[in-house]
């Protein structure tokens, strides 16, 4: 099962919802969380773009490190991968490339859009998915 995070409350829905499902059906957890370039690419200088890109990066493996010790402490087998692009094309080609079967996730994400509209990452993840896609 893939459970895709960006760290936001929102996605922490779909994260949590991930790991009921994976202790319910001993399924394997992958965390994955896409640093998408284009949203914390602007920087003030150039110069420090990729500086600004792997302190992002830094910190979204902090997030999907703490995810995974939480699946850990709740005996759930675990991986983890942070990578660079756009979400939903680095969701879509990461359950294609793992063998993932399910793909739970946020119905918002960190823009937070509002009730009752499903953020465009999800959107796009179920327009494209192979695998069943379960919006929380």
């Amino acid at each position: 099962m893939l459970v895709p995070t960006d760290g936001s409350d929102y996605a922490a829905r779909g994260v949590e919802h991930g790991m009921e499902l994976a202790t319910a059906h001993g399924a394997h957890l992958h965390v994955l969380f896409v640093v998408y370039e284009t949203v914390y690419g602007s920087t003030p200088a150039f110069s420090s773009y990729e500086v600004f890109l792997e302190q992002i990066a830094d910190e979204a493996e902090e997030v999907a490190e703490n995810i995974v010790e939480d699946a850990t402490e709740r005996d759930i087998d675990s991986t983890m991968s942070v990578l660079r692009g756009v979400p939903p094309k680095k969701i879509l080609e990461h359950a294609g490339n793992n063998d993932i079967d399910l793909i739970t996730m946020g119905k918002r994400g960190a823009t937070g859009v509002e009730p009752p509209h499903m953020g465009s990452v999800t959107n796009r993840v179920l327009r494209g998915a192979d695998v069943p896609v379960l919006p929380v």
